[in-house]
């Protein structure tokens, strides 16, 4: 079987698209999350654990679990960053680059070799090639390589943690871009040929470890709202 990070013929272990520290706040008492459908003839399910597929030999994950581990730190307070209010941005200061890069790199890349039917929109083409070669000798690239920036979502008062939605291809300022959804952020991603605008890319993190994060409140994120109207419609929620 042949490990789609660094191509070699070895045993694949079941790999997480999105990691599984990112599903800890969506279970229940019995560790379970609720997975919703806005296809109507696709039944609610409950899942024990996040999704995995077999993509990645024991030292790939490896290699990524590091990076894993880094960014479950920050986004859960645990590692040593500095924040300031500029206007209604939050600015984190401290970051690791090369780390929480290829972090987020690695998950739009792994979102476009998985073949489940969850990520079927990502699709990077040449781009994936790249991008599994600058993560697999863990070069994150430039700041303008493939950059994202980060939206929390706010939802009374707090940052809405429990939400994992099936990313999606967008536009931004006519560059490709794909829209992920979790641990508590929009994470939008640039996949272009073309250079992302300037303010995207000043806001996405800096090789001096710099990264401007955009506040956003539950109600005018309208691809979301659209989302739990469309749920509410099929009776899939109450």
């Amino acid at each position: 079987m042949i490990c789609r990070l660094c191509e070699k013929d070895a045993p694949l272990m079941k790999s997480h698209i999105i990691p599984e520290f990112l599903y800890s706040s969506m279970y229940d008492e019995k560790h379970r999350f609720h997975e919703l459908s806005t296809n109507e003839s696709k039944k609610n399910k409950f899942y024990q654990k996040g999704v995995t597929e077999k993509l990645l030999c024991g030292d790939c994950e490896q290699k990524l679990s590091k990076h894993e581990r880094y960014a479950s730190l920050f986004l859960n307070g645990g590692a040593q960053i500095t924040y300031r209010l500029s206007g209604n941005f939050v600015i984190a200061e401290g970051l690791e680059y090369t780390s929480f890069k290829l972090f987020g790199l690695s998950i739009l890349w792994r979102a476009s070799v998985s073949s489940l039917n969850m990520f079927n929109q990502v699709i990077l083409g040449s781009h994936e090639e790249s991008l599994r070669k600058m993560i697999l000798h863990e070069n994150p690239g430039k700041e303008d390589d493939y950059p994202f920036v980060m939206f929390p979502i706010i939802c009374e008062g707090a940052v809405l943690q429990d939400l994992i939605m099936q990313p999606e291809i967008t536009k931004v300022d006519g560059c490709n871009a794909y829209r992920f959804v979790f641990g508590g952020n929009a994470w939008v991603f640039i996949v272009s040929n073309y250079r992302a605008p300037d303010a995207f890319i000043s806001a996405s993190i800096s090789e001096a470890g710099a990264l401007t994060m955009i506040p956003k409140r539950l109600e005018d994120m309208k691809f979301i709202v659209d989302m739990a109207q469309d749920l509410y419609r099929k009776g899939k929620v109450q």
